[in-house]
């Protein structure tokens, strides 16, 4: 994460409309906390995304994250957006 970014959590239905709009997902959150995230593409450490992917918990969609919290056993309930304090 950059400095000056913050993290904005939305719901599922206001991330399909951020990322239609070409907004990327910082992760998605899933209802089991001890789950953990689904990761997305606005996650910026190389190495977690590539042990993510190889774990199925990486998505750049919330349809894609749903599916890989579903293998989880779990389902997401927020998605995590970075907001630039720039913007603001």
């Amino acid at each position: 994460m950059a400095k000056g970014d913050f993290l904005e959590v939305v719901t599922c239905d206001e991330a399909r409309r951020f990322i239609a709009q070409g907004r990327q997902a910082y992760e998605f959150k899933t209802k089991n906390a001890h789950k953990g995230p689904i990761f997305g593409p606005a996650y910026d450490d190389p190495g977690w995304l590539n042990r993510a992917r190889k774990a199925n918990l990486y998505a750049e969609t919330v349809e894609a994250a749903q599916q890989c919290a579903k293998l989880e056993g779990t389902e997401i309930d927020g998605v995590v957006f970075l907001t630039d304090t720039a913007r603001s």
